[in-house]
Protein backbone atom coordinates (compact mmCIF):
# COMPACT_ATOMS: atom_id res chain seq x y z
CA UNK A 1 0.00 0.00 0.00
CA UNK A 2 1.38 3.39 -0.98
CA UNK A 3 0.30 6.64 0.69
CA UNK A 4 0.76 9.75 -1.40
CA UNK A 5 0.81 13.26 0.02
CA UNK A 6 -0.11 16.26 -2.10
CA UNK A 7 2.26 18.64 -0.33
CA UNK A 8 5.95 17.81 0.19
CA UNK A 9 5.88 18.82 3.87
CA UNK A 10 2.78 16.76 4.68
CA UNK A 11 4.69 13.58 5.50
CA UNK A 12 6.99 15.45 7.87
CA UNK A 13 4.02 17.09 9.64
CA UNK A 14 2.20 13.78 10.00
CA UNK A 15 5.34 12.09 11.33
CA UNK A 16 6.00 14.92 13.79
CA UNK A 17 2.40 14.85 15.04
CA UNK A 18 2.48 11.09 15.47
CA UNK A 19 5.80 11.25 17.33
CA UNK A 20 4.48 13.95 19.66
CA UNK A 21 1.30 11.98 20.38
CA UNK A 22 3.32 8.83 21.05
CA UNK A 23 5.70 10.67 23.36
CA UNK A 24 2.82 12.10 25.40
CA UNK A 25 1.12 8.70 25.58
CA UNK A 26 4.27 6.91 26.74
CA UNK A 27 5.55 9.35 29.36
CA UNK A 28 4.16 8.64 32.83
CA UNK A 29 2.45 11.51 34.56
CA UNK A 30 1.68 13.44 31.37
CA UNK A 31 -1.98 14.35 31.22
CA UNK A 32 -4.16 16.87 29.44
CA UNK A 33 -3.87 19.18 32.46
CA UNK A 34 -0.09 19.22 31.98
CA UNK A 35 -0.49 20.22 28.35
CA UNK A 36 -2.97 22.96 29.34
CA UNK A 37 -0.53 24.15 32.00
CA UNK A 38 1.70 25.46 29.22
CA UNK A 39 -0.79 28.32 28.86
CA UNK A 40 -0.65 29.44 32.49
CA UNK A 41 0.83 32.83 33.39
CA UNK A 42 4.59 32.91 34.10
CA UNK A 43 5.52 31.62 37.54
CA UNK A 44 2.34 29.54 37.96
CA UNK A 45 2.07 25.74 38.11
CA UNK A 46 -1.02 23.57 38.39
CA UNK A 47 -0.92 21.32 41.44
CA UNK A 48 -2.74 18.04 41.84
CA UNK A 49 -5.99 18.33 43.79
CA UNK A 50 -5.18 18.38 47.53
CA UNK A 51 -1.41 18.40 46.87
CA UNK A 52 0.69 19.83 49.70
CA UNK A 53 2.26 23.19 48.98
CA UNK A 54 5.85 22.81 47.75
CA UNK A 55 8.69 24.81 49.32
CA UNK A 56 9.27 28.37 48.05
CA UNK A 57 5.73 28.53 46.66
CA UNK A 58 2.51 30.42 47.40
CA UNK A 59 -0.35 27.95 47.03
CA UNK A 60 -4.02 28.63 46.60
CA UNK A 61 -6.78 26.06 47.03
CA UNK A 62 -10.41 26.27 46.01
CA UNK A 63 -11.64 24.62 49.22
CA UNK A 64 -10.92 24.92 52.91
CA UNK A 65 -8.19 22.80 54.54
CA UNK A 66 -5.98 23.02 51.43
CA UNK A 67 -8.32 20.84 49.40
CA UNK A 68 -9.66 20.84 45.87
CA UNK A 69 -8.08 22.25 42.73
CA UNK A 70 -4.89 24.18 43.46
CA UNK A 71 -2.13 26.28 41.95
CA UNK A 72 1.38 27.22 43.04
CA UNK A 73 2.85 30.66 42.40
CA UNK A 74 6.52 31.58 42.58
CA UNK A 75 7.48 34.59 44.70
CA UNK A 76 7.53 37.82 42.74
CA UNK A 77 5.03 36.74 40.08
CA UNK A 78 1.92 38.91 40.13
CA UNK A 79 -1.06 36.84 39.02
CA UNK A 80 -4.55 37.69 37.83
CA UNK A 81 -6.63 34.79 39.15
CA UNK A 82 -9.04 35.20 36.22
CA UNK A 83 -6.26 33.58 34.14
CA UNK A 84 -6.27 30.35 36.19
CA UNK A 85 -8.92 27.82 35.14
CA UNK A 86 -10.64 26.24 38.14
CA UNK A 87 -13.51 23.81 37.93
CA UNK A 88 -16.29 23.38 40.46
CA UNK A 89 -16.44 26.96 41.66
CA UNK A 90 -19.58 28.87 42.52
CA UNK A 91 -18.52 32.21 40.99
CA UNK A 92 -17.23 31.10 37.61
CA UNK A 93 -14.70 28.89 35.88
CA UNK A 94 -11.53 30.61 37.11
CA UNK A 95 -9.75 30.88 40.47
CA UNK A 96 -10.91 34.50 40.85
CA UNK A 97 -13.33 34.82 43.77
CA UNK A 98 -13.02 31.06 44.46
CA UNK A 99 -10.04 30.57 46.81
CA UNK A 100 -10.73 29.47 50.39
CA UNK A 101 -7.29 28.50 51.66
CA UNK A 102 -3.74 29.73 51.12
CA UNK A 103 -0.23 28.60 52.06
CA UNK A 104 2.72 30.97 51.69
CA UNK A 105 5.85 28.82 51.78
CA UNK A 106 7.96 31.66 50.39
CA UNK A 107 10.19 34.14 52.18
CA UNK A 108 8.21 37.04 50.72
CA UNK A 109 5.09 38.96 51.68
CA UNK A 110 2.18 38.17 49.36
CA UNK A 111 -0.63 40.67 48.92
CA UNK A 112 -4.10 39.20 48.36
CA UNK A 113 -6.23 41.68 46.44
CA UNK A 114 -9.99 41.94 46.02
CA UNK A 115 -10.26 44.37 43.10
CA UNK A 116 -14.07 44.47 43.35
CA UNK A 117 -13.87 46.12 46.77
CA UNK A 118 -10.37 47.59 46.36
CA UNK A 119 -9.18 45.68 49.46
CA UNK A 120 -5.64 44.45 50.09
CA UNK A 121 -4.60 41.86 52.69
CA UNK A 122 -1.11 40.61 53.55
CA UNK A 123 -0.19 36.93 53.67
CA UNK A 124 3.07 36.77 55.56
CA UNK A 125 5.98 34.49 54.66
CA UNK A 126 5.76 30.93 55.97
CA UNK A 127 2.12 31.27 57.01
CA UNK A 128 -1.22 29.91 55.93
CA UNK A 129 -4.77 31.21 55.87
CA UNK A 130 -8.20 29.66 55.97
CA UNK A 131 -10.42 32.46 54.71
CA UNK A 132 -12.88 33.80 57.28
CA UNK A 133 -16.49 34.01 56.04
CA UNK A 134 -16.31 37.76 55.34
CA UNK A 135 -13.37 37.41 52.90
CA UNK A 136 -13.91 33.89 51.57
CA UNK A 137 -14.01 33.72 47.78
CA UNK A 138 -13.06 37.37 47.25
CA UNK A 139 -9.43 37.45 46.05
CA UNK A 140 -8.89 37.98 42.34
CA UNK A 141 -5.27 39.16 42.17
CA UNK A 142 -1.95 38.30 43.85
CA UNK A 143 0.87 40.83 44.14
CA UNK A 144 4.12 40.86 46.13
CA UNK A 145 5.60 43.43 48.51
Amino acid sequence: MTIRFRHPGSLARVAASAAAALTIALLPGIARADVAAEHLPPGVVKLQDNEACPPATLCLYRDYNNRGPAYGVGAGYDVNLHELPMSGGVHGSSAADEVSSWVNNTSHLAILIDRDKDEFRPLYPHSSLQEPPQTNDTVDFIAWA
